[in-house]
């Protein structure tokens, strides 16, 4: 159903991390917030399953490919599955201006749309250098793309989507597996967990993108202050 996963990531993403050095405290393992590339889901027929997780590897195959705009588009599809790791990389892209066109509001943005979980320390201290460094222009100009883009990529939206699809995507493959344990079905590039079946090689997938940190949607990042949106009026009759 599709290739292997793409395994060599680490070192081109890192570099992208390296570069904000400045940004990252010293005590912060750099490569941290990139443990887990080596399992990232590559596979077209995944992509059903695991969107965020396939249009990330693409992005970055094509990055590395030379191709930055279509690795931005690539990169903004996963975002929209709530891949945080592809709005870390966006933010690191746009600040740098090499690959993209540099733009800072839009960087700031995307990086705090990335530290929305209180656990994520290194997208955390890239903001903070980030938005320290900024002048006031560009961060009431982050402040108001920010408010305006986390209607359609913070958790509450777009990984709420993510565990939808999945959830939707993955309940044939449970049914059919209930009804006969003994079937032997799997996807093309998604390596099978030992002893398991393909659901328990999905789940495994999923569990860092989307079944763990979907348990803490509530998580919040504020960037200066936001907005109130409000409901339109109804129309008179």
């Amino acid at each position: 159903m599709g290739a292997r996963p793409y395994r060599g990531l680490l070192s081109s993403i890192c570099l992208l991390v390296v570069a904000f050095a400045p940004f990252v405290a010293t005590g912060q393992p750099r490569d941290s917030h990139f443990g887990d590339i080596g399992r990232i889901v590559c596979a077209e027929g995944a992509e059903r399953y695991l969107p965020g997780d396939y249009y990330f590897c693409a992005a970055n195959k094509a990055l590395q490919a030379g191709n930055p705009g279509k690795a931005r588009a690539m990169y903004e599809e996963s975002a929209a599955w709530g891949d945080k790791r592809a709005m870390f990389n966006l933010g690191l892209l746009l600040s740098r201006g090499e690959d993209l066109p540099k733009d800072e509001p839009l960087a700031l943005a995307w990086l705090a749309l990335s530290a929305e979980r209180p656990g994520d320390t290194l997208q955390r201290e890239v903001l903070a250098g980030a938005w320290k460094a900024a002048s006031p222009e560009t961060r009431a100009a982050a402040d108001a793309l920010w408010n305006r883009m986390k209607l359609k990529y913070a958790d509450a939206v777009a990984l709420a989507r993510a565990k939808s699809r999945y959830e939707r995507e993955t309940a044939l493959l449970r049914r059919e597996l209930q009804r006969d344990p003994t079937i032997s079905k799997w996807i093309v590039g998604l390596p099978p967990v030992q002893g398991g079946n393909v659901l328990d090689a999905l789940d495994a997938a999923a569990q860092d993108t989307i079944l763990r940190p979907s348990r803490f949607l509530r998580g919040a990042v504020k960037i200066g202050d936001p907005e109130t949106v409000r409901e339109p009026p109804p129309p008179r009759p």
